[in-house]
């Protein structure tokens, strides 16, 4: 029987970074298969969206968290965070395109509580323009802790709205009640889809000498590349490509490249095709963000990270990771050279684990979510 394609309504909203974004894109390219996407999002953007079938996109007037003060802010714009916000629920109001039969938040209610209003408000509209239509809450499987009060409240907020919470993880790595302690509360909403990412390659290259240094596509994590750079020439048989981040300035690529001593390092700004990169890599050292560690899991690529210490997160999954032997960590002690390639050696050396990951997270949630949508027609 040939189903009529659905209606989905996507809401996404980075404060910080990218990873939100390019993790919901991997699920809106599967359920672009059988549903047309509208979706709403905001923060930093992408230069350039995916061509789908069936998908929209309206990109919000910017608000960012300032870190300094923990204050909402928009960058672009001089007027005052009320008319910004009148401004988002104008663009909002003119593109939704009534009905829906189903909604995907990104993250709220467990993070995005400082857009309270703006969601809430659509899922107003929602009830009010579609009656009841499951809306599902797509978030990872680490949260950053929050005091019990504030836990209690996102209980009741699930409760309230949400149909099904898609966690993006595998359980036998990080279970949700390890950052979350009431999740027995909602444990009936909860399904585990897996990790988001790209999906495994159709044939494998073979692996040549080569070492991908990279920092993601943040600020941090100069002295990860200075410290690699410094150590390559004690290891003359590697290839150490050098990845900096895609907004590195001219002058802090040269700074980088005048440490360079030997004929073994390459120093670039981006790389677009990093994941195939990587098949082809022996070692992956990172600063293990998560978009980072989803392609270093799905290639096989044997790694250490160096966890940045502003984010609980990332360390947790690190060392869950590192538990089963997928990576090493690195502390700051292991950046001087001699110690940086005794590890490097080491990682080298190491089995790589034959325990298979959960990562086909988008593909499962697009399952998920056509099954609940048929049995609720």
């Amino acid at each position: 029987m040939h189903s009529k394609r659905r209606k989905i309504l996507f809401y996404c909203q980075s404060l910080v970074g990218l990873g939100h974004l390019t993790s919901s894109l991997l699920v809106i390219r599967e359920l672009s298969t059988y549903a047309d996407v509208d979706l709403i999002h905001g923060g930093q953007g992408l230069q350039q969206m995916p061509q789908l079938p069936g998908f929209r996109h309206l990109r919000l007037p910017t608000i960012l968290i300032d870190s300094a003060t923990d204050e909402l802010y928009a960058p672009d714009s001089d007027k005052p965070i009320e008319v910004v916000w009148a401004e988002r629920a104008a663009a909002i109001e003119q593109f939704v395109n009534w009905p829906y039969d189903a909604v995907m938040v990104e993250f709220f209610p467990f993070g995005r509580r400082r857009l309270k209003r703006e969601i809430l408000g659509l899922f107003a509209s929602v009830r009010q323009r579609c009656g009841v239509i499951p809306i599902f809450c797509f978030v990872r499987e680490i949260l950053v802790p929050a005091p019990l009060d504030a836990e209690k409240h996102m209980v009741k907020l699930v409760q309230d709205h949400i149909h099904t919470i898609f966690v993006r993880g595998d359980q036998d790595i990080v279970r949700f009640e390890e950052t979350f302690s009431l999740t027995a509360e909602i444990a009936d909403r909860l399904v585990y889809v897996g990790y988001v990412s790209p999906p495994p390659p159709a044939s494998w290259p073979a692996r040549q000498n080569k070492i991908v240094v990279s920092q993601g596509g943040g600020e941090i994590g100069k002295t990860l590349l200075r410290a690699a750079i410094q150590t390559a020439p004690m290891l003359p048989h590697y290839h150490f490509l050098v990845v900096t981040s895609s907004r590195a300035s001219a002058s802090e690529i040269a700074e980088l490249e005048a440490l360079v001593s030997g004929p073994n390092v390459q120093v670039v700004s981006f790389l677009n095709n990093f994941q195939e990169t990587l098949q082809t890599a022996v070692l992956s050292i990172s600063l293990g963000g998560d978009n980072t560690l989803m392609d270093v899991i799905s290639t096989r690529t044997p790694a250490l990270a160096f966890p940045y210490a502003g984010n609980s997160e990332q360390g947790l999954r690190i060392e869950k990771l590192a538990s089963k032997g997928f990576v090493l960590p690195l502390t700051e002690n292991d950046l001087a050279p001699e110690r940086l390639s005794q590890k490097i050696r080491e990682a080298l050396n190491q089995t790589y684990p034959q325990q298979a990951i959960a990562i086909d997270g988008a593909a499962e949630l697009s399952r998920r979510v056509r099954t609940i949508l048929a049995e609720s027609a």
